[in-house]
């Protein structure tokens, strides 16, 4: 077996090297590191890309010279942009690995003509950002964040209405993937009321999770807490806009910690100046980093971190066995859930062609 790991700053070659040998110790593997080196820089083009797609990145330099010195089965990259070009100077190759959730600096569609199977790493980031949600929600509205600035800048302070609990609230979940469900999991001890907005999810993982389907109107107008875990997609884009956020009551508070153009900016920043809403608190942002005049930085009811949802120790070790382990699985088995462009049916077929899976 022939890998090329696309490496950057947040996934090094160690990294993946030690990962690789674990699991596939006799493969033949080459590095290639993205260039991005500060993460102001990286998070810059990261942003472009997830906004864009592949096309709208720039390869690693020197990234053609070495395909055609050698010629990789599996491609692995984190946030690596892997082109048309890319795809296409690849002429060996069969399998694409997008070490992270999305799969936005992949060119999918091209990957889908060549019969390759792109892999994502659904779930990697599940667990934190799960926790951080229910984080986020107590941070928001119990003044947590809040309280520890003005205790840091000399100020005693106390809100002239005593804040809610969470305990015994309703909680609304828009997208009912796998972190909406841990957020759920992880909010049994708060005795909440769990509804769910996801025209694609299953009964049986409703009822498993005791949340009840609604639909999003219904969902804004009933929660306390409105959570957004949906993907970024054209169908997705700015589904909270003004006419969502009027639906809101107003004493609820908006969390995302999934990705900024959910929700409509301009919406947003009036809604909380003009206290339509009791609060928001974001993890995502339409410009990352932020700038320092940035309009979302001036209401008095919303709190904000630097994109850190996914980033624990334990979400690091994940990255790179969770896409080799499926690697193996699909080897073995020529079926695997975590490949994103093509069904549990296409894949056997698939999998008869490849050299790898032979």
């Amino acid at each position: 077996m022939r890998i090329l790991g696309l490496d950057d700053m947040s996934i090094t070659r160690e990294r993946m090297d030690k990962g690789i040998k674990a699991v596939f110790p006799d493969a033949e593997v080459r590095y290639l590191r993205w260039p991005p080196d500060n993460v102001e820089v990286l998070n810059r083009e990261n942003l472009k890309i997830e906004k864009n797609g592949a096309e709208a990145g720039t390869p690693p330099p020197g990234i053609f010279e070495l395909l055609q010195q050698f010629d990789p089965q599996v491609i692995m990259a984190h946030f690596t942009p892997v082109n048309k070009a890319v795809i296409e100077a690849a002429k060996s190759l069969e399998v694409i690995g997008c070490l992270r959730g999305g799969v936005e600096n992949i060119n999918v569609e091209e990957a889908t003509k060549r019969k390759i199977p792109v892999f994502n790493n659904a779930g990697r980031t599940a667990n934190a950002v799960a926790e951080y949600t229910v984080g986020m929600m107590l941070s928001a509205s119990r003044n947590i964040a809040r309280g520890h600035h003005l205790i840091m800048t000399g100020k005693w302070w106390r809100p002239d209405v005593r804040p809610p609990e969470i305990y015994g609230c309703t909680v609304g979940l828009v997208g009912f993937g796998n972190i909406a469900q841990k957020v759920a999991e992880r909010l049994k001890g708060f005795n909440v009321t769990i509804l769910a907005y996801d025209p694609y999810v299953s009964p049986d993982i409703l009822k498993e999770y005791n949340a009840k389907q609604v639909s999003l109107s219904e969902l804004l107008k009933q929660a306390d807490y409105v959570s957004l875990h949906a993907r970024a997609s054209a169908e997705t884009k700015n589904l909270i806009g003004e006419a969502e956020l009027k639906l809101m009551k107003p004493t609820a508070y908006l969390i995302n910690t999934a990705r900024a153009e959910l929700v409509d900016e301009k919406a947003l920043n009036n809604a909380l100046k003009n206290k339509q809403i009791k609060g928001a608190a974001l993890d995502v942002f339409w410009s990352e980093p932020l700038n320092t005049d940035d309009p979302i930085k001036t209401p008095d009811n919303v709190t904000l971190t630097p994109h850190l949802a996914g980033f624990t120790y334990e979400t690091s070790l994940r990255t790179i066995s969770l896409f080799l382990e499926n690697l193996k699985e699909f080897l073995e088995k020529h079926q695997n859930r975590s490949i994103v462009n093509f069904k549990l049916a296409q894949q056997l077929e698939i999998a008869k062609g490849m050299k790898l899976a032979r």
